[in-house]
């Protein structure tokens, strides 16, 4: 920023555009496949204030689609706790996605499925602090 004028500092060029893959470009405009998962008893427990979700994501297959929306069903009823954990790596990209962490500590030893809320990447050590939603 050009903090004396106010206005957005340019610096180098500004690379030209480039064409699109047709195929990927014809894969990016295709209409979404989706898959629906629901559990009746975590439909009783919480009544009218149960939510329903939608997630995106690029899985290619409808099979991978059932399965990950069995996995995030799986997730979801229950007590949850929030989690800050250091992992190895630069993993921003977690934001957002169910994964499994497993650690010699902490209740990990058998992997844990968590929800990844937030992610800072910690440079000078290689790694990412997380903060994660667990199931109790």
């Amino acid at each position: 920023m050009d903090r004396a004028r106010g206005r957005p500092l340019c610096v180098g060029a500004v690379a030209p555009v480039t064409q699109v893959d047709p195929d990927f470009a014809e894969w990016l405009a295709s209409e979404e496949i989706s898959a629906i998962a629901s559990d009746p008893v975590a439909a009783a427990i919480w009544g009218t204030i149960a939510i329903d979700t939608t997630i995106s994501s690029a899985l290619a297959l409808k099979a991978d689609a059932v399965a990950e929306a069995a996995r995030q069903l799986a997730f979801r009823p229950g007590p949850l706790v929030v989690e800050i954990l250091r992992v190895p790596g630069l993993q921003v990209e977690m934001i957002g996605k169910v994964v499994t962490l497993t650690a010699d500590k902490g209740g990990y030893a058998e992997g844990v499925d968590v929800f990844v809320l937030g992610a800072d990447e910690i440079d000078d050590t290689g790694g990412t602090k997380i903060t994660v939603l667990r199931r109790l």
